[in-house]
């Protein structure tokens, strides 16, 4: 058996364990009837771009691959966008050939195939390792089963590519320290160069340290056959021609991401010069672990094998030098957030690198294996050693606890398991082949067990979001209820939509579905999005913007839906008359005169519950209209943002002065609403308040007189409530809480008697809310109104200060507190930390709003707020009141909040008719052109809703014409008076020369492999 085991290719025995494997891990998810397309990113991003482009390679999406598309957003490149997850991922492609019903199917068996392939480039490496049969193998199941693989195969499935490209290109890179090819490493630097600029950038930093390691090492062991001058040649010599190779590709990518929201707007590292505490209390266990609570992206749980390899490797310090200073260096790393955003392109600090590790964890423990022979009774009692520091850092991680999730005593069981074999093995009890059969057994039950705790229901609740099968499917279809199919049957004409704020409640910050349903929503959940529409949106505060979705759905403000041409709404149908529905918008009606209403599609887990009706927009602006006047630049930026957007329908803001075109201020319009505030949940400042708070939160004390808490209490009631709860003698701590309760209202009353300048919490940490009364409300009828915050400044509380307010609680409703208590929510409020996070949420007469500020333990979107406006909507009636409360912050202070009214009525309408009327005449918008013709008596400004880029140019009556941004981040130009013809085409920038570079690197390419073979065999006739 042994004899015929040994002649069996290792590749096909990993394929024998890689099936067992993913039938117990994914065959979970299939067994429950769910898919591992996750619920957020899944279905909101990677799905629908998948299906996007299933239809542009079969020929059915009528849309280039190279090219502009309308259903990106406002209108995007379809190839540097899709860079980022389809373009450049070759498994990818694979989806044209299944058929139009199993993208679902296409999508999960992919990410399976790319899993596949993660072990198959392992095992490439450890050949160029010269590890053993047995090694390789069972190291190339460490590698491919890591948590950081099963966790992004649910999440991000072509975040396993550098799991494949990674040992390639250490391979490749050890080639030429041997004397071998540089060839191999130009192929596959090029191939990474094309998959994803970002992945570049990352296995680029990888590879460098890899190829400083491993000379070192070499150079240390004499096994280094080419000098260092001439490996740096051919390192050189491979950047130059892979880089060429790529242009065709890369270049546009690159001028994308240089002029996309992201660029120098991140804040480093989040501001962070530590990560939060927890971060490091949690580190430890995220060794073996990472399918619980996971912080700054640190998936780094490996095989149980894998530690004690590490503990070997430790033991035999100078044996294995270059790998343990590694090792180290990993550790010093990982402390430190600023390493970690340098690792994600100079950005946040996310631990993304850690995938790279995973490579050297599973080579140790393939040397592990080759010398199990080796292994003596000091190396075992380093085993124990470190496992006992290792459970003691995590019982002290988790607050003096071993109270870990069910799964993660599991994996520690296994652990423990491994090191009894381990030791069976050194006493004599199992000998060579015997103890890597029983060691292979482990890790097979380690990486299978690992799987299923990310993909059962029963040991990760994070298994609850994955879609069940079909449902991708029939969202794609359903996710207007249909209502776009009227659309596309009643109006043909060019448009866009959006949907009320309300429409979908998400974890995403948008949704690409729209995409795929030709609804030309304004919305897009991108990574790489226009730097110039973020900058547009910006300058005019949307509050819903972001990097990754810049537009969404402006706020469902009323002047920048119309000038981003939004002609139809999409609303829930029970919140009609309560959404906030822009100025304008009139319900869509049958012929009969009855509100059509879209009924609601089923979509396990996904539907609104409601069904949908469609609010059309009569005041829309066209796509490109011309406007005969610009506005003063130095004028148009001292406005506010409501006043800037309003003066957009007076005149374009250009970026250049445009000759001939008269320049005009624009008028205010927007109005300061004077108010006054009010604390409406005045802190416990009387005994019979506390009488009341001590009945209702002490359930040993009577509450048959059914207490009922009043800011304003009358003598007797006071008097009342302060003997049933037999407070007639207060503590003196009692009596303090109260006097502090009272001076923090004091103090709070005499801040905002001028405007809202600040909220805050009582001595219990219960935060107050408020409320704002405008001063003669009728006249601001028929506005839309806002709220604007200015100098945002935030307080939080500490963890002590939370144990405090915890331990005062208790004192007030006289309960016990004790130190095991004390000890519990200690540990709870550890792990439940607020990440400077908060939120100020605002209600007015069915209308809410909010401002969320996202943590700094967020990675893709964190931005952090010195302000907000939000728009509460637009309405007939009076306002008198406005609700404000705050959560997770204990204070939150403002340099001013301002309530803004924005009037709507004849004005709006002449302007907005006015700017229709100056459409392009026989305006035609196809894919990468948009054609018109202009007749002004004067010279005008060409003004589109086109997000500005190079790649568009333009021609006046077939001249060449120069474009220049307007509105801050559209398309726009000088037209000369007179009738004119128009023409916009598109085409992506970089991708002529990137063409031309790349067949100029391929060329090269194959006279180097030409003339290596011709060499190579020559020396094969020599010999």
């Amino acid at each position: 058996m042994r004899k015929v085991y040994e002649k069996i290719p290792v590749w096909v025995v990993y394929s024998i364990a890689f099936v067992f494997v993913v039938v117990c891990s994914f065959g979970v998810l299939r067994l429950n009837g769910q898919t591992n397309i996750w619920s957020v990113d899944g279905i909101a991003q990677h799905y629908p771009i998948l299906e996007e482009f299933y239809r542009i390679l079969r020929g059915t999406a009528h849309q280039s691959l190279f090219g502009w598309s309308w259903n990106l957003g406002l209108g995007a490149d379809q190839m540097t966008t899709f860079a980022y997850y389809v373009v450049g991922d070759p498994f990818s492609y694979l989806i044209a050939l299944f058929p139009a019903g199993k993208i679902e199917l296409g999508f999960q068996l992919l990410t399976i195939l790319r899993l596949y392939f993660v072990g198959l480039a392992f095992l490439v490496f450890a050949r160029q390792m010269h590890l053993k049969r047995s090694g390789s193998l069972i190291s190339s199941l460490i590698y491919t089963f890591c948590s950081y693989s099963f966790y992004v195969s649910f999440h991000h499935p072509f975040f396993l590519l550098p799991m494949i490209f990674f040992p390639l290109l250490c391979v490749a890179i050890d080639k030429i320290y041997h004397g071998q090819s540089f060839l191999w490493l130009v192929a596959i630097t090029a191939i990474a160069l094309i998959s994803n600029v970002y992945f570049a950038y990352l296995l680029g930093l990888g590879s460098l340290a890899f190829a400083i390691i491993r000379y070192i090492d070499l150079k240390r062991k004499g096994e280094l056959v080419r000098s260092l001058p001439r490996s740096l040649g051919y390192f050189v010599a491979t950047v130059v021609m892979a880089l060429m190779i790529a242009a065709m590709v890369l270049l546009p990518n690159i001028l994308s991401m240089l002029n996309s929201s992201r660029s120098g707007s991140s804040n480093f590292a989040n501001g962070l010069k530590f990560y939060p505490p927890i971060y490091y209390m949690k580190l430890p266990n995220a060794i073996l672990n990472s399918n619980g609570q996971m912080y700054y992206w640190v998936v780094m749980g490996t095989a149980g094998l894998s530690l004690i390899a590490m503990i070997w490797s430790l033991r035999h310090f100078k044996r294995y030098l270059m790998i343990n200073i590694t090792f180290l260096l990993i550790a010093v790393a990982l402390l430190l957030p600023q390493f970690a955003a340098i690792m994600n392109v100079m950005s946040t600090p996310s631990n993304r690198w850690v995938m790279l590790t995973q490579l050297l964890f599973a080579l140790v423990s393939g040397l592990f294996i080759d010398h199990l022979q080796e292994l003596d009774l000091a190396d075992f009692k380093w085993f124990v050693w470190g496992t006992v520091i290792l459970l003691a850092l995590v019982w002290l991680g988790n607050g003096f606890s071993f109270d870990l999730s069910t799964h993660h005593l599991i994996m520690y069981g296994i652990y423990l398991m491994t090191l009894v074999v381990v030791g069976y093995g050194i006493l004599g009890g199992l000998k060579g082949a015997r103890m890597k059969y029983a060691l292979l057994a482990m890790v097979i039950v380690n990486t299978a067990s690992a799987g299923i705790s990310f993909y059962s229901t029963d040991y990760s609740p994070s298994a609850n979001s994955e879609l069940s099968r079909g449902v991708a499917t029939h969202w794609t279809s359903a996710f207007y209820d249909y209502a776009n199919r009227y659309l596309a049957k009643h109006d043909r004409s060019f448009y866009r939509t959006a949907t009320t704020t309300d429409y979908y409640s998400m974890g995403s910050a948008g949704n690409n579905i729209p995409m795929l349903l030709n609804m030309h929503s304004i919305s897009s959940y991108f990574s790489v999005q226009s730097g110039t529409v973020n900058k547009f949106n910006q300058t005019l505060r949307n509050s819903e913007n972001t990097m990754n979705n810049p537009t969404r759905n402006v706020d469902n403000r009323t002047t920048m839906s119309s000038l981003l041409n939004v002609k139809y709404l999409f609303a829930r149908a029970d919140e009609v008359g309560q959404s906030k529905i822009p100025y304008g918008f009139k319900i869509v009606k049958s012929r009969r005169g009855k509100v059509l209403l879209f009924h609601n599609k089923l979509v396990y887990g996904l539907d609104n519950n409601s069904g949908t009706v469609i609010y059309r927009n009569p005041y829309a602006l066209p796509l490109a209209y011309t406007q005969t006047a610009q506005l003063n630049n130095s004028a148009y930026h001292k406005l506010s943002a409501p006043n800037k957007e309003q003066a957009l329908l007076d005149g374009a803001l250009t970026s250049q002065k445009a000759s001939g075109v008269k320049t005009v201020k624009a008028a205010t319009t927007a109005k300061t609403v004077p108010y006054t505030v009010q604390m409406r949940s005045l802190p416990i400042t009387t005994l019979g308040q506390a009488g009341v708070y001590r009945l209702t939160h002490n359930t040993t004390a009577s509450l048959v007189r059914n207490p009922t808490f009043s800011n304003v209490m009358s003598p007797v009631k006071d008097a009342q409530y302060r003997d049933y709860a037999q407070l007639q003698h207060p503590s003196n701590s009692i009596v303090r809480l109260l006097e502090e309760n009272r001076s923090i209202v004091a103090a709070n009353n005499a801040k905002n008697q001028h405007g809202l300048k600040e909220m805050t919490s009582d001595d219990l940490g219960q935060n107050a809310y408020y409320t704002i009364t405008l001063k003669n409300p009728s006249a601001y009828q028929n506005s839309e109104l806002y709220i604007e915050f200015d100098g945002i400044k935030t307080r939080f509380p500490s963890t002590k200060t939370r144990l405090s307010y915890r331990a005062r609680r208790a004192m007030l409703a006289n309960v016990p507190f004790s130190k095991g208590q004390k000890l519990r929510y200690w540990r709870y409020y550890l792990n439940h930390g607020y990440f400077k996070s908060y939120a100020i949420l605002v209600r007015t007469m069915n209308k809410r709003a909010s401002v969320q500020q996202l943590g700094i333990n967020n990675m893709s979107d964190y931005e952090k707020k010195g302000s907000a406006l939000l728009n509460l909507g637009y309405s007939t009636k009076a306002r008198t009141h406005i609700h404000l409360a705050f959560y997770r912050a204990n204070q939150i202070s403002f340099k001013h909040v301002r309530i803004i009214a924005v009037p709507f009525g004849q004005s709006y309408k002449q302007k907005t008719a006015r700017l229709q009327k100056q459409s392009l005449g026989q305006l035609k918008v196809t894919n990468d052109q948009v054609t018109g013709t202009s007749n002004n008596r004067q010279a005008s400004v060409l003004t589109t809703s086109i997000p500005y880029s190079k790649g568009w140019q333009l021609t006046v009556d077939g001249k060449p014409t120069a474009t220049q941004k307007v509105n801050v981040g559209f398309v726009g130009a000088k037209i000369p008076a007179g009738n004119h013809q128009i023409r916009l085409t598109y085409q992506t920038p970089g991708l002529k020369v990137g063409r031309l570079v790349s067949a100029i690197g391929i060329t090269a390419f194959l006279i180097g492999l030409l003339i290596t073979l011709g060499l190579a065999v020559i020396r094969k006739q020599r010999k």
